[in-house]
């Protein structure tokens, strides 16, 4: 075999390791893809799971404060009633007008909290979920991608090995 010869064997080698290792970096790409999708996916459950536990919380802390301000009212009224003043009527019944709407806000103010936090987990886990689709169609055009890349690869390589041979033919080695 001339060293011609021996040019184009090593050329065609290198073309189909080149093929082979673009074909195998697509695998890899398309494994790692999932992976990340199958971790956003995962994180997406949890975002929910959050989102559930802090709606739970926070309406049964908006009920726990609810319940104290009731009992904040009742002793600013027992105060009252204590000192012969009647609650119902002049400053006795606006005292106990204002401490029942500032415990009203009070309590919605928690139950707003609450809706906030539940609605930053919905929000976290629609963006996982976003991004876990995103992963989703990577991965699945990283094979083919591949494959397309390897085959332009070997097309090019071709190419140049044929204008090679050419060469070579035309000057008789």
């Amino acid at each position: 075999m001339g060293l011609a010869t021996a040019a184009i064997v090593v050329g065609i080698a290198g073309a189909a390791a080149s093929a082979v290792g673009t074909i195998s970096s697509g695998i890899a790409q398309h494994n790692a893809m999932n992976y990340q999708a199958q971790i956003a996916r995962n994180n997406q459950t949890i975002a929910y799971q959050n989102a559930e536990t802090a709606a739970q919380r926070g309406s049964q802390e908006a009920a726990n404060k609810s319940m104290q301000e009731r009992q904040r009212s009742a002793a600013v009224t027992s105060s009252i009633a204590a000192n012969n003043v009647d609650v119902n009527s002049g400053s006795a019944l606006d005292t106990r007008t204002t401490q029942r709407e500032i415990g009203e806000l009070d309590t919605e103010t928690v139950a707003h909290n609450a809706a906030l936090e539940t609605y930053g987990y919905r929000t976290q886990a629609t963006n996982f979920g976003a991004q876990a689709g995103l992963d989703k169609a990577e991965a699945s055009s990283a094979i083919p991608a591949a494959a397309i890349g390897a085959a332009g690869g070997l097309a090019s390589s071709a190419s140049s090995l044929g204008l090679q041979w050419a060469k070579l033919q035309n000057v008789g080695a």
